[in-house]
């Protein structure tokens, strides 16, 4: 019947999977692969599920340690088209195309200057820098910067978006070991003239009219913004003000960024536009997003994608 959604398989980790038909605003069937090489070694995790209509088919591998961390996300828009291969054998490719930095943040790679070279899999493949500074702090394995060769919506870039709490970055490049250097922190990006209001978390605790106050924007993030919506069932309404480029106001990342249902974004361009008591209709850009962010590659790669004595952590 027409009434009937998208159905799509839902697998966990664990490798129980069921047929599921997916909520109204979820459009497309998702299947996310984490790959661990080592010495020859090879680990491979699988899960789908449904997504979102603004998810995008994308990839991204570093190195932390021994070891190389591919992640890849693929979507596709009809009845259970994310169903398993059973028959699947995981296999490195061995095609090489652009060479980039790698480092990461779990074993301080990135921090201390210790690049290593990472050849790209697929021609499509940039080099990047990926930054993601969460408050409060997460876990000591947290990949806060993470350097390797990927495909990830904001690029060309740069994208990113900071507040007194957060701070989310990506650039892209595409010339030979384009992006190393010393690794982008917030602090030593340039004032831009714009100050935005900052907060995150409800309008009672954490972004009360109160809570919010002015910070300062730094390098290409130039536009106020503000968004809202929930970040789990039975959770109240989340707000999220702060700085951010363009890229950020379309609502896909600011989805990811914060694993929002239903995001509705605006932004505007003159100093505190983003005020809680302006009226959100003066601004431009915030139209909602329907569906909730399920597992976010993005986020997996800035969180936690590492093997520990055999048990895989992700969140």
């Amino acid at each position: 019947p027409a009434t009937w959604g998208l159905r799509c398989m839902r697998c966990e980790r664990t490798g129980h999977c069921q047929v599921q038909e997916c909520a109204p605003g979820q459009d497309l069937c998702r299947t996310t692969i984490l790959s661990i090489w080592e010495e020859g070694a090879e680990l491979e995790v699988v899960e789908t599920d449904c997504a979102h209509p603004e998810k995008t088919n994308r990839t991204m591998s570093y190195r932390t340690g021994m070891q190389i961390i591919t992640l890849t996300e693929a979507v596709c828009g009809f009845d259970l088209c994310n169903r398993p291969n059973p028959g699947r054998v995981p296999t490195f490719p061995r095609s090489r195309y652009l060479e980039c930095v790698s480092c990461a943040s779990s074993d301080l790679s990135c921090e201390r200057g210790r690049d290593k070279s990472l050849q790209c899999r697929s021609p499509s493949e940039q080099c990047l820098e990926v930054v993601t500074h969460q408050d409060p702090a997460g876990s000591p394995g947290d990949e806060r910067h993470s350097r390797g060769c990927g495909n990830l919506p904001g690029c060309p870039g740069p994208t990113g978006f900071h507040n007194n709490h957060t701070f989310h970055f990506l650039r892209c490049c595409n010339t030979t070991k384009c992006n190393g250097g010393p690794v982008t922190e917030l602090e030593n990006l340039p004032l831009n003239g714009l100050q935005c209001y900052s907060c995150q978390g409800n309008g009672t605790h954490g972004c009360s009219s109160e809570e919010a106050s002015l910070t300062a924007c730094r390098g290409p993030m130039n536009q106020c913004l503000e968004a809202t919506g929930t970040n789990g069932p039975g959770h109240p309404s989340y707000t999220v003000r702060g700085c951010a480029t363009a890229s950020w106001c379309q609502g896909l990342h600011v989805a990811e960024g914060f694993k929002l249902t239903d995001p509705n974004v605006s932004c505007c361009t003159g100093n505190g536009c983003n005020h809680p008591n302006r009226d959100a209709q003066s601004r431009r850009g915030g139209a909602p997003r329907p569906g909730p962010a399920h597992l976010s590659l993005t986020i997996t790669l800035l969180v936690t994608a590492r093997l520990w004595g055999g048990t895989l952590l992700w969140a």
